[in-house]
């Protein structure tokens, strides 16, 4: 699972997506009074709502926990690498600290050859199906 969160748990839920069966996670933001994971709803009123108030709610499962973000030291890079041999090399920005003490890349997401629009973790904009064949590693900066 590519999801991380602020409390080490995420919502999972089964959707039909062009006829076909998808599973997606959503990061739990905190838990309400009642002990009910609380989600941002993203489609009409972008707010914390009850997770298991959403279509096709399943349950919840463990994510990886975020413990902090650190800007990156000039330098440190992303190589993604695409079946065929093209590659791209991003910029990383900022780490993604998690509670096992292991640290994910952030770097800028672009829209095409427009403006960077935010930052997204290393390979997240990448099809789901076409991540398994690509490979993402991390370039230390050279001196």
């Amino acid at each position: 699972m590519d999801t991380w969160s602020p409390t080490g748990w995420a919502a999972v839920y089964d959707t039909q997506v062009e006829g076909q069966q998808r599973r997606s996670f959503v990061p739990v933001q905190r838990w309400g009074r009642d002990g009910e994971p609380l989600v941002v709803e993203h489609t009409e009123r972008h707010c914390l709502v009850d997770a298991r108030t959403l279509e096709g709610f399943v349950g919840v499962d463990v994510c990886a926990q975020v413990s902090g973000m650190s800007p990156a030291a000039p330098g440190w890079s992303v190589s993604i690498k695409y079946p065929g041999g093209d590659t791209e090399t991003r910029p990383v920005a900022a780490w993604v600290l998690e509670s096992d003490g292991s640290a994910l890349p952030m770097v800028p997401e672009h829209e095409h050859d427009g403006p960077v629009t935010g930052l997204i973790a290393a390979g997240e904009d990448i099809v789901d199906e076409y991540r398994v064949q690509c490979s993402i590693n991390i370039v230390p900066p050279q001196n």
